[in-house]
């Protein structure tokens, strides 16, 4: 059987705090596009229809400015933001402090596709339409960490197991549609800086039971194109107190940064 699909068109709606619903006719608008409109098997709008509806009703919930439960909720969700942290438009006066950072942004990416969300990112054009320098390099910067990471988030789904890591609270989870696999993503907040008594940086992965996942291998996305297995072990109450107790290689070689990929094939 082959499985059509379909690119969603989406329909945002904004300003519902200023009246009900009755006012804009969001009922007979949203039945129309549901049940007759040229799209209605293929669209999708958010929560902001009138006011009081916000997180109740929507084909997924935006709910405020920044939204991010940091965990996994009954309906889709999504987490919209913008790169100017005081504005939705482009400010003359702001300076780069304004701006949220390359880790501020990867980590609303990460924790948000963790926990099933969507990532709505706001760039502020001046009047003539040009993106400010700043903005563009924090685009560029994601796109790079993409570009290397990128399989731990395009078609991924939440790990039901857990969504932050129980041990290292700067770690996130996700895992492939289909596959045998779990990514684990450290960001810098998560990246240990204390070697351990063999002079190596290892990685606390609590979360990952190998009694009950059987790890095979794990990998690095950026090290070595990512085909260089790193060497864990089971936590035993001594080298660790739960979950997989991971060495790391030297930030140096790692082409990634801001946030890691590790890569952890499964066997079953």
């Amino acid at each position: 059987m082959q499985v059509k699909l379909y690119e969603p068109e989406v329909i945002w709606s904004d300003g519902d705090w200023e009246v009900e619903d009755a006012y804009w006719k969001s009922k007979e608008f949203l039945a129309w596009l549901y049940n007759s409109s040229p799209v209605k098997d293929k669209v999708v709008t958010n929560d902001r229809w009138g006011k009081g509806l916000g997180c109740k009703h929507g084909g997924f919930f935006s709910c405020q400015d920044g939204y991010n439960p940091g965990k996994l909720v009954s309906h889709k969700w999504e987490n919209a933001r913008t790169l100017d942290k005081e504005s939705w438009a482009f400010r003359r006066v702001a300076g780069a402090d304004d701006y949220v950072t390359p880790q501020e942004l990867i980590y609303q990416l990460v924790s948000t596709v963790s926990c099933g969300g969507n990532l709505l990112i706001n760039v502020g054009p001046t009047k003539d339409g040009m993106i400010a320098a700043i903005m563009e390099e924090r685009l560029l910067q994601m796109g790079e960490w993409l570009g290397i990471n990128g399989e731990a988030i395009y078609g991924s789904v939440p790990w039901k197991v857990a969504q932050n890591d129980s041990i290292a609270p700067g770690v996130w989870y996700t895992t492939p549609r289909a596959g045998k696999k779990v990514y684990a993503i450290a960001l810098e907040r998560g990246w240990p800086e204390v070697e351990d008594v063999d002079g190596k940086l290892k990685i606390n992965l609590g979360s990952v039971n190998p009694n009950s996942i059987p790890v095979q291998s794990i990998k690095l996305l950026g090290y070595h194109s990512g085909q260089k297995n790193l060497a864990w072990v089971p936590c035993d109450g001594k080298t660790c107190k739960d979950g997989i107790l991971v060495t790391l290689p030297n930030e140096r070689l790692i082409a990634s940064k801001w946030a890691w990929t590790l890569v952890i094939e499964l066997d079953f």
